[in-house]
């Protein structure tokens, strides 16, 4: 089980600097639907990261 959560954590937190940097470093011609997208796979990616984080600190 601590396998998992720390796959999920790596995975989690690299998802989330992954599309955080594409939202941030956007060009300004890019459509706006692409930038929600990648904020909420940010998002997404950083909750999963929190959440397996969690799950690691009370030992899974």
């Amino acid at each position: 089980m601590m396998k998992t959560c720390s796959i999920m954590f790596t995975i989690g937190w690299a998802a989330a600097l992954v599309f955080g940097w594409m939202a941030l470093s956007a060009p300004a011609a890019e459509p706006p639907m692409l930038q929600v997208a990648d904020v909420l796979l940010a998002a997404a990616g950083a909750a999963m990261g929190s959440f397996a984080w969690i799950r690691i600190k009370r030992g899974c």
